[in-house]
């Protein structure tokens, strides 16, 4: 099938539609459209990703796992754009858009686009409901992942820049409308990494993981997945040798360093607010299977902050022993806290699951100088 410029023009005015060039071959099992092979789209098949990504996260970071998946996608569309191009069509960024979503909408993908707002740094798109918003009504909550992975997909491939796209009102979440806002971003490290404190994201999303090539990296740096039993070998081996108690001096000592590198690593981000350095680094560490972070107060009257936390890795490796065994945790909590905020602290465990606590409990007071 041939398609030329009066095709796209007719279909952008709305004189034509999909249905013209969409070509089914029952016998040998294709569908095209515009010449391009495709499939159909059955409901159960979004569904579907969208419940296996919630069962190894949640139903928020689905959402955005689903999202990271169809920005690719939507990065394909620069073929599209080349092909406008040698015809002599030069659409805007916000008109390249809504051509791709009629096209994709026209084969059942919702209700059709509108655009609210447009600039050089912000879109603004809106429509009545989109194919997900009405296959997940049941989630409550706004549910676009493929249409924000589009959005922010087929801007980067037309523009050269990158994109980032937020639901603003979705109908799964009880709204009248499903409106997206997409914003030119700086691809900063500071951007992303802020997205995983505020559960916008999770680390999940910028592993980089070749097991052939025997490599992992996380924000572009290398990184290895240890053993908990690694912890329970260590230990025991430093015990040997200098007996308990110093062997837990030691870990401390040694993973105190580690929290104060790492958060070294943030502020060259560009991050240099405390808080926001140790919600970080907290947040991090749990993501990657060092601990679930219960919660964290301040007890004004003792000056210190406690810190709760569920099944750290010490805890898990060494299982009941009858006493506190978190000492590279405890470590870790102070070589975060002291670079984040640039004081002497001391961290002491003082409830461990180890000993038939229900949690493993620290508090971290300013040390004496």
């Amino acid at each position: 099938m041939k398609i030329g410029r009066e095709d796209f023009e007719a279909l952008i005015k709305g004189e034509k539609d999909i249905t013209s060039y969409i070509e089914l071959d029952p016998v040998a099992g294709t569908y095209s459209v515009f010449g391009v092979k495709t499939a159909s789209n059955p409901n159960y098949l979004i569904k579907a990703i969208y419940e296996m990504y919630e069962g190894h996260l949640n139903r928020k970071l689905a959402v955005k796992a689903v999202r990271k998946l169809f920005r690719s996608v939507g990065q394909g569309a620069v073929g599209l754009q080349n092909l406008l191009k040698k015809m002599g069509m030069e659409l805007t960024p916000a008109e390249f858009l809504l051509l791709v979503f009629k096209l994709q909408h026209q084969q059942g993908w919702g209700a059709p686009f509108e655009v609210v707002e447009q600039s050089e740094k912000r879109i603004v798109l809106r429509t009545k409901h989109t194919f997900e918003s009405e296959i997940l009504k049941d989630w409550k909550m706004p549910v676009c992942g493929v249409h924000m992975g589009w959005i922010e997909g087929v801007l980067t491939a037309v523009t050269g820049k990158t994109w980032y796209c937020l639901e603003r009102k979705c109908v799964a979440n009880g709204d009248d409308c499903c409106e997206f806002v997409a914003d030119q971003v700086e691809p900063s490290w500071k951007f992303k990494a802020q997205a995983v404190v505020k559960g916008d994201s999770a680390i999940t999303e910028f592993i980089d993981h070749r097991p052939v090539e025997g490599i992992i990296q996380l924000i572009d740096d290398p990184v290895v997945l240890m053993p908990r039993f690694v912890f329970t070998s260590m230990m025991n081996s430093l015990k040997k040798t200098m007996g308990e108690l110093p062997a837990g001096g030691v870990n401390y000592r040694a993973y105190m360093d580690m929290g104060k590198e790492n958060v070294e690593h943030y502020k060259k981000m560009g991050i240099t607010e405390p808080t926001t350095l140790s919600d970080m680094a907290f947040t991090f560490y749990s993501q990657m299977g060092w601990f679930k972070l219960v919660k964290s107060e301040w007890n004004e009257a003792k000056k210190e902050k406690i810190i709760t936390l569920e099944h750290t890795v010490e805890s898990e490796a060494f299982g009941s022993t009858g006493k506190h065994v978190c000492y590279c945790t405890a470590g870790l909590l102070a070589g975060i806290i002291e670079g984040s905020f640039g004081v002497k602290v001391q961290c002491r465990e003082i409830k461990c699951r180890s000993k038939g606590d229900e949690f493993c409990v620290f508090t971290v007071t300013n040390k004496a100088e």
